[in-house]
């Protein structure tokens, strides 16, 4: 399955997601309960035109206790998407309302029961509920599992003896319905080291400010887990002048204005900056198109001919076609193609073998595939394939130092043949780790990734290996990893010593300016990911893994790098699991060789003839 060039691959279904995330932290994929009993209460959300909710919520009545007053104030942040918090500052002493910041960060609680508010003497309350969820200043969801999160209110009564809050923490606490309805899961479009590719990040924005808040964030810059590996284009002391406030264009054209600190970047450089705001803007509903330009000191933002346009953005995307179609081994060949008409890639002759597995391809046409405990590969151009690693080569340890191997350097020069392989060896399987290799990923720089011996290995067309520093990998083991659509991410699963349950993570690659992988940036855990039987990149923030369900048949979970997850209804004997890492397509193979694919909520079988399936960078 390829995508037109320049399409957004998307995120899961927020609705699914939220539920999933905020359902509870200790079960990620299992979705939050409505109440189904109780007594029925009057609602203040009233249905506007469209899909945008609009609530209401009354100010505080005269004579009113402190208890009454904060449960008051808990139905107006409710309702405070739609009028600014302007009645939930009603609730407040002058001094909190001019000092309370209601969106530093939004506490969520679960939706099936309502927080407990009880007086706690004179002129204070508090408040008792289950917290499943908190979210940030700068757009991070944290799914939390706090079942008795407390907040203390302090009231004071007011020259008219009405009693208001005085003393409250920053931030709001929501239901995690009215979460649902009030925000969405965007992504942040920053690039990579080489700015040939962007680079996403998930953040969460509430969808009546969407526009102005992502540009805001964006602004802000890659979080400190994606900046080690990630670039931004964003000027220092660069500012939103103007161009995202409500209503939008009715015909989606949105020209953006900021300060003048983007007139000074070069041509190419504002091209990426256009890319970085187009990319981001136009996720959100009602925008269409974005155009950038610079405004100079005094120059008006409602004037059409002000300052200076920024020009189009540049081309983010990868080669059309570069997911393209799966590839595989039949017959002791790499073909490409999940139909009966496919192309070979390589045949068995070339590789040397009939019993390569785990094949894949570079964006020049290299080809790696497995043998054993041996990697091999074929260059562009050659007839005959090499040997650029083995498990047990003692030379495996020198590093690359100096430019990669072009077409016709062979590592070693021994040409591969079925004896290559080791004597009681095993085969290398999806994820498997040990004595052989995990299946190869090429990435669009050329370098090789797997694990071998638990250890990772990066390799170049020469079989020189590079120096990757990982210090938060000391002490354990890697299972499995794959490497994210645009090149610039790696997800790792991997078993700490002293620790019976493995951990699935994800790290920015930090490369130099060849591309040569250095480090890898500090871990961000995905949760609910360990203990899967296969994992891989579904799309370009979400992992997809192949979990244990509990029915007898495993599930496929798509989860979010930062934390917010969907499960899709698993398959019978399933294995292995691959995925195009660009728009959620996910492979299963099951215990009998067939390969299915999900098509109208129901997997199908693809192909019944191939092995070892995956999908190449480029």
């Amino acid at each position: 399955m390829t995508r037109a060039p320049g399409a957004r691959a998307p995120l899961i279904s927020r609705r699914a997601a939220l539920l999933a995330a905020l359902g509870g932290a200790g079960a990620v994929g299992a979705c939050a309960r409505l109440p189904r009993d109780g007594e029925v209460r009057q609602s203040d959300v009233v249905v506007a035109e469209g899909d945008s909710l609009v609530q209401s919520a009354a100010g505080p009545e005269v004579g009113a206790s402190p208890k009454e007053i904060v449960e008051g104030f808990l139905r107006a942040c409710a309702a405070g998407y739609s009028d600014g918090f302007a009645t939930a500052r009603s609730f407040l002493t002058k001094a909190a309302a001019d000092s309370w910041r209601p969106q530093e960060i939004v506490m969520v609680y679960t939706g099936s029961e309502s927080p407990v508010v009880e007086q706690a003497g004179e002129g204070a309350v508090d408040l008792r509920t289950r917290l499943i969820g908190s979210l940030d200043g700068a757009g991070i969801l944290t799914p939390r599992d706090d079942e008795d999160h407390a907040v203390s209110y302090s009231l004071t009564a007011d020259s008219t003896g009405q009693w208001r809050i005085a003393e409250l923490p920053d931030g709001i606490l929501l239901p995690e319905p009215v979460f649902g309805q009030e925000f969405s899961a965007y992504l942040l479009h920053f690039l990579s080291l080489d700015r040939e590719r962007a680079v996403p990040e998930l953040r969460w924005a509430a969808l009546r400010t969407a526009a102005p808040a992502l540009m805001r964030l964006l602004l802000g810059g890659p979080s400190e887990w994606l900046a080690p590996g990630a670039d931004t284009l964003v000027p220092p002391g660069l500012r939103l002048l103007g161009g995202l406030d409500a209503p939008l264009p009715a015909d989606g054209a949105v020209t953006v204005s900021v300060s003048s600190e983007a007139a000074a970047l070069d041509p190419t450089g504002r091209a990426l900056l256009v890319a970085q705001i187009e990319r981001t803007l136009t996720q959100v509903a009602g925008i269409h198109s974005v155009s950038v330009r610079a405004l100079g000191d005094g120059e008006d933002p409602r004037d059409a001919d002000a300052g200076t346009a920024l020009g189009g953005a540049a081309d983010l995307d990868a080669a059309p076609g570069a997911s393209g179609q799966a590839i595989g081994m039949s017959g002791g060949n790499v073909v490409r193609g999940l139909s009966t008409a496919r192309e070979t890639l390589a045949t068995s002759r070339a590789l040397g073998t009939t019993s390569a597995r785990w094949p894949d391809v570079g964006a020049d046409g290299t080809i790696v595939a497995l043998a054993g405990r041996s990697m091999l590969l074929l260059a562009p151009g050659r007839s005959v394939a090499s040997v650029i690693h083995s498990v047990d080569d003692e030379s495996a340890g020198q590093t690359a130092g100096g430019d990669q191997a072009g077409d016709g350097d062979q590592a070693g020069g021994d040409q591969a043949g079925d004896g290559d392989q080791a004597d009681g060896g095993d085969q290398a399987g999806a994820g498997q780790s040990g004595g052989g290799m995990t299946p190869p990923v090429i990435d669009r720089h050329g370098w090789t990734w797997t694990a071998a011996r638990g250890e990772i290995v990066v390799l170049n067309r020469a079989g020189l290996r590079a120096d990757l520093a990982a210090e938060w990998l000391v002490g354990s083991r890697v299972l499995a990893l794959d490497v994210s659509a645009e090149s610039e991410r790696l997800v790792v699963r991997r078993l700490v010593d002293g620790e019976t349950a493995d951990r699935v993570e994800a790290a920015v690659i930090v490369r130099d300016a060849r591309g040569l992988p250095q480090r890898l940036g500090p871990p961000l855990t995905v949760p609910g990911a360990g203990g899967t039987r296969a994992l891989a990149w579904s799309d370009p923030v979400a992992v997809a893994v192949l979990a244990d369900g509990g029915a007898g048949a495993p599930d496929v979970k798509q989860i979010q790098v930062g934390g917010t997850a969907a499960t899709i209804p698993g398959l019978a004997g399933a294995v292995e699991l691959t995925a195009n890492r660009t728009d959620g397509l996910v492979l299963l193979t099951d215990s009998a060789g067939q390969i299915w694919h999900r098509n109208d909520g129901t997997w199908r079988v693809a192909a019944t003839d191939l092995q070892d399936v995956g999908y190449c960078l480029a």
